[in-house]
Formats: structure tokens, C-alpha cells, sequence
């Protein structure tokens, strides 16, 4: 059922889009059945497909004319390798000559991805910095997801309070700082450095700015980068135990740099947020998306938030006025992705 808000009406009306999801290609049907259960025109999937996967993708969802939208990606496994670059820049022409709206660098930069010698290579290493450029050119925005959240990179024991994620996604573990020498605020800071050098560049922090347990902290970057904007998928129960009001203010002072997303997955499995150990229903995702809803729409305190393995706590809703919910589910996803 639909969640029962001062907005649910009027929303449905609107063309809301979550510009964060993960889509199969072959489960496209099941996504516009999703969308349209629960008041969506359109959903962008932003796993950075390449090569034959993106081409697949492109082909499929052009059976869906305005409903669907892609980030492409890069391959980083030969990185620092002669021809690696220019391959890298006609990719980025093609795909967006294909209809790509953004591209996406992955979290295993700065973690996994490394050089020929085989030292781990920085988020902030300026040889990524001919793609920044041309995504100016192009004008698309290039996506950052760096790091994880905080306790992926402390210690792996169940007194973690993600105890339960990690440990039905063990591969999310970051804390051995031999494998992986860079720790959570040395990856933050590594990002932050791209987005002030590269003002012409317009930079997507997804999840919050990769630092939803610091929504101050992201804030500021906001302030300080005109360049910056971010979307809170999969980060409400991080938000949310936030201040209510302080988050509140920080909607309202970056109205036309926040974007909606969900973590939303459609693939053989539903992914709520993140893999949560069984296989979701539809009436599941509904209830997931209507979670968004009371906390974006009410101003209910000590609500669920949506992805109950993310954290066991509740949050309180932060009451967005209707300008601003318009811009947050609609406009501005319009604006910066062309959607």
C-alpha cells in the first residue's frame, strides 16, 4: 500500500525518478512494473556497465523510450598501461553518443584497483584527470562511489554494527589496511581533492557524498564546489540518525544539488538497498520505496528506514517542503542527467 503523506497524491502525479539502480537487462519488464507500482516514470541504472554489456543495455531499454537511463564505465584493470587512456576517451564518446547520461568510477578505486608495479592507485590520481575533462566537454557528470560506509573498515567482529551486512557480504570488508592502505577518511579526503581541482567538471557523490555518517562534512564539500552534487541511495539509515531539522536545513540550503536514488536492484534477486539474505517480494519493494516516502514527506520521529540490515535503529523524517521534494524527485535529475 501506498504510504499515507501530506504529498502522496500530488507525487503520484509527478514524473519521480531514481537516478541510482542496478538493472538486468532481461528483468526490464519487471522494472516498469516496479515503477509503475509505485509512482515512478523513470529509473537510471548506474552500475557502469562497459563493452558488450552496455551495448546490450542501450539496445534493451530502447524498446522503453523514457524510462530508463544508464551511466557508463571504465575498465581500470590495465590502467597505467600504454593505449589505456585514449581506449578510455573513445569509450566515453561512444557511450555518449549511445545515450550514457554520467559515467561511474567504482569503489575498487583507491581499494582494489592498482598499477603495474602493484601499488593500490589513489581515487585523486591525476591520471584520471583527461576523463574529468572530458566529461566537462561532453557535459555529463561523472559519479564517485569511494570507500563504504564507516564500519566496513573496522574491525570485522560482531560487535560491528554492521555485523549483519558484512557478514552476508564479506567482500565489503575494507579493514585490512595491508591488502588496503588507505583508511575511510584518507579515501574521503583522496575525493574531495578531485572535486576541487576539476571545477569545470560536474562530480556525483553517490550515497550521500560516500559519507553519509558525516553529512556535515559533505556539506561543506557542497559549499566549498559549486561542481559537487549528491544522491542518498542507500544511505537513509545513516542520514537519518542525523538531526532532523540540521538535515532538514542542508536539504533546503542544496535543494537543486540533491538527487533521489534508492540502491534499488532488479535483477535475479530484488536488492532492497543492499542484499539482505532472501529474495524480496513486489509488496516488499513497495513498502521499501514507501519508507523513502515517510522520511522525505513526514515528520514522524523513530520511523524504520529502509533497509532494516543496514542498522538496527530507527530515524526521524525530515518533512521536505513540496518545492523542494519536486526538485529532489524530478528536477533535478532532468537537469544534471537528461533524463
Amino acid at each position: 500500500m501506498t504510504a499515507e503523506t501530506p504529498h502522496a497524491a500530488w507525487r503520484r502525479d509527478q514524473p519521480v525518478i531514481d537516478m541510482h539502480t542496478h538493472i538486468d537487462p532481461e528483468r526490464l519488464e519487471e522494472a516498469i512494473e516496479l515503477m509503475d507500482r509505485n509512482g515512478l516514470e523513470a529509473m537510471v541504472d548506474i552500475s557502469a556497465y562497459t563493452g558488450e554489456a552496455f551495448d546490450e543495455f542501450v539496445e534493451a531499454t530502447a524498446e522503453y523510450p523514457g524510462r530508463f537511463g544508464v551511466f557508463g564505465g571504465f575498465e581500470f584493470e590495465d590502467f597505467g598501461e600504454d593505449g589505456w587512456l585514449e581506449r578510455e576517451l573513445d569509450r566515453m564518446d561512444d557511450a555518449v553518443a549511445a545515450g550514457a547520461v554520467g559515467f561511474k568510477i567504482h569503489k575498487r578505486m583507491g581499494l582494489v584497483y592498482t598499477d603495474p608495479d602493484g601499488s593500490t592507485v589513489r581515487v585523486d590520481d591525476e591520471r584520471l584527470a583527461p576523463l574529468f575533462g572530458r566529461a566537462s566537454e561532453l557535459d555529463v557528470p561523472i559519479a564517485f562511489h569511494t570507500a563504504d560506509p564507516k564500519a566496513f573498515f573496522e574491525p570485522l567482529e560482531p560487535e560491528n554494527e554492521r555485523w549483519a551486512e558484512l557478514s552476508e557480504n564479506p567482500d565489503w570488508w575494507w579493514g585490512d589496511r595491508e591488502e588496503h592502505p588507505y583508511d575511510w577518511w584518507q579515501l574521503i579526503r583522496q575525493l574531495e581533492t578531485v572535486i576541487e581541482r576539476h571545477p569545470e567538471t560536474t562530480f556525483l557523490g553517490v550515497h550521500w557524498g560516500c559519507a553519509a555518517e558525516e553529512v556535515g562534512y559533505v556539506a561543506d564539500v557542497m559549499r566549498e564546489n559549486p561542481n559537487y552534487i549528491v544522491d542518498v541511495s542507500a544511505r537513509l539509515g545513516e542520514i537519518g540518525r542525523h538531526e532532523a531539522e540540521f538535515v532538514r536545513e542542508i536539504f533546503l540550503e542544496f535543494q537543486d544539488r540533491i538527487l533521489f536514488g534508492t540502491d534499488l536492484g532488479v535483477r535475479d534477486s530484488l536488492m532492497l538497498g543492499a542484499p539482505q539474505g532472501f529474495d524480496p517480494t513486489h509488496e516488499q519493494a513497495e513498502e521499501f520505496y514507501d519508507a523513502h516516502w515517510r522520511y522525505f514527506e513526514t515528520d514522524r520521529e523513530g520511523i524504520a528506514h529502509p533497509t532494516p540490515i543496514q542498522g538496527d535503529w530507527t530515524v526521524d523524517a525530515i518533512d521536505l517542503p513540496r518545492a523542494v521534494l519536486e526538485k529532489f524527485y524530478v528536477e533535478n535529475a532532468q537537469r544534471y542527467l537528461g533524463v
